[in-house]
């Protein structure tokens, strides 16, 4: 998720750390479609900016967030309610002259939370990239750091929100607005358990999906709404197919739909892991069970766009043995079906 950010100096010139900040930010590997666009933006728009720590230089300035985990993992994350916004954002803000960014983070979060805050690891690391509008019309490039904290109560001092608190990580990602939610799913911790849907999994299951989507697919984004893709889950998936759900402590972060097919084979109709968890083995323990299931055979089609999908599914034995022209699917983007025989 990034590696250190503790390279630089700390009274390093301006320049080095602008071209530190930006290796770093170069290097990460995105949880989310979001985290994808805000690292590009933050890139270009970093490279023109005179002086890109100074707020009052530019409307566009770069700005510094801690996630503060609990250094016993029980309570989870620390979240504080913003005076104005009135959103439970991380803690953090402008960096002030003479500071790295992450020591205005660390910095931001002692006085914001009263928290003793110390570095995740002993060393600054960049765990997330977001770029948001912020007051008065400004835009903030905000790099953001892991911090721990003891497993104490907040203190925040008077003046700043009094609203803050430990929230257990489902709670805490289920609260999060969009350019927070990527970063909380991906430092979870924990091993996500497999089993059966039920029926409140509707809302949960679309919004994996749609992440899923727009992160792996681009090329060919959803053409339902969010609303429709959570009824369609509520009204033809749930209770019809065989559907698996990957959860971690309350947070859904994949699933598996099965159909049966011929002669006690079966096909995957949907196969989707939540982008902030590829790469860490959820979608080989979903296939795993699809195999389970069905060990004579399973077939599924997947768009010919999708080239991560298709390198998994390969890697996996699986045969791509038809390619059409996408006439066939909602979309109309060209699908390639793929077979897997023991």
């Amino acid at each position: 998720m990034g590696g250190p950010s503790a390279a630089v100096p700390d009274r390093a010139s301006t320049t080095e750390l602008v071209g530190h900040l930006r290796d770093a930010v170069r290097a990460r590997t995105p949880v989310d479609a979001r985290e994808r666009a805000a690292i590009v933006s933050f890139v270009e728009q970093l490279d023109r900016l005179e002086h890109p720590f100074d707020e009052h230089a530019a409307p566009v300035h770069v700005t510094a967030s801690a996630i503060v985990v609990c250094d016993t993992v029980a309570r989870g994350v620390v979240l504080h309610r913003h005076k104005r916004l009135g959103l439970w954002l991380q803690p953090g803000g402008h960096v002030d002259a003479g500071e790295t960014p992450w020591d205005a983070a660390r910095r931001e979060a002692e006085e914001e939370t009263g928290l003793p805050v110390t570095f995740a690891g002993g060393a600054p690391q960049l765990v997330h990239v977001d770029v948001h509008p912020g007051p008065r019309r400004h835009t903030h490039l905000d790099v953001r750091y892991l911090l721990t904290a003891p497993d104490v109560p907040p203190r925040p001092p008077a003046g700043e929100s009094q609203d803050v608190h430990w929230f257990a990580w489902h709670r805490a990602v289920a609260m999060a607005e969009p350019g927070l939610e990527g970063v909380l799913r991906a430092l979870q911790p924990g091993t996500p358990t497999l089993r059966d849907a039920r029926g409140n999994d509707a809302a949960d299951l679309a919004h994996v999906y749609l992440r899923s989507r727009e992160f792996g697919l681009p090329e060919v984004p959803s053409i339902h709404t969010p609303g429709s893709v959570k009824s369609w889950f509520a009204d033809e998936v749930i209770g019809h197919g065989e559907v698996t759900v990957a959860e971690l402590d309350g947070t859904v972060v994949g699933l598996l739909v099965l159909e049966p097919g011929a002669a006690g084979t079966g096909w995957i109709e949907q196969l989707y892991v939540d982008p902030a968890w590829i790469g860490r083995g959820l979608g080989a323990r979903l296939l795993e069970r699809a195999r389970y299931r069905f060990p004579a055979g399973l077939q599924l089609w997947t768009f010919q766009a999708n080239e991560r999908a298709r390198r998994f599914y390969a890697r996996a034995g699986f045969a791509e043995v038809e390619f059409t022209d996408g006439s066939g699917n909602e979309e109309r983007a060209p699908d390639v079906r793929c077979e897997w025989a023991p």
